[in-house]
């Protein structure tokens, strides 16, 4: 075992929330409800029924990725923001690429955090984004990444195992999780007032 240094994964969530919702922002502007998507059942002309049926048929963390992402790309900040992050992206890869020159796999914490509740994070979006540190940059890089359960917080909410793996290494990360998974019980535990189905 060695320490490796990801010294960009600072940047990966500012980096991750400039392009993931650039990405959404373009992806479901197909999602009109006349070829794709729902569509809201009452209107009165065209301009009406893609007002209440994107109204409708988007929640409100997809309405302000989409908010978000249309802003990042149009006239003016294309350049001051998703050029940017994606040359930061370029930097995250970059220290995983050197990381993984020392080392097979990289395990670490899933989040800073235990779990949260459901809905108790809801009101406060930014919160939640800051939870997503350990996680985004993987997905920055386009490298495999698994989360295993690995113990639980004095509230008996579970804690995150992550293994991330260089490129085209899931069987040897999948491998270590199943290893784990043989060496302890955490993944057959149920946090408190989970109802199994």
């Amino acid at each position: 075992m060695v320490e490796v240094g990801l010294p960009n994964s600072a940047l990966s969530v500012p980096a991750y929330y400039v392009i993931a919702p650039a990405e959404a922002s373009s992806n479901l502007a197909r999602f009109d409800g006349v070829r794709y998507g729902y569509r809201a059942p009452d209107y009165g002309d065209l301009a009406d029924m893609y007002c209440k049926t994107r109204a409708q048929g988007f929640g409100t963390e997809v309405k302000r990725r989409i908010l978000v992402g249309t802003y990042v790309l149009s006239h003016g900040y294309y350049d001051a923001y998703y050029l940017q992050a994606q040359r930061v992206r370029r930097l995250i890869a970059q220290d995983f690429v050197a990381a993984f020159g020392k080392c097979d796999l990289i395990i670490g914490p899933t989040s800073p955090t235990v779990a949260f509740r459901i809905g108790e994070q809801v009101s406060d979006p930014v919160k939640m984004y800051l939870n997503d540190i350990y996680t985004v940059g993987p997905n920055l890089a386009g490298l495999p990444a698994m989360s295993i359960p690995c113990g639980t917080g004095a509230s008996g909410l579970p804690v995150g195992l992550q293994i991330v793996g260089p490129y085209f290494s899931e069987a040897r990360m999948l491998n270590l999780g199943h290893q784990f998974q043989l060496a302890t019980d955490w993944h057959r535990r149920a946090p408190p007032g989970f109802a199994a189905q």
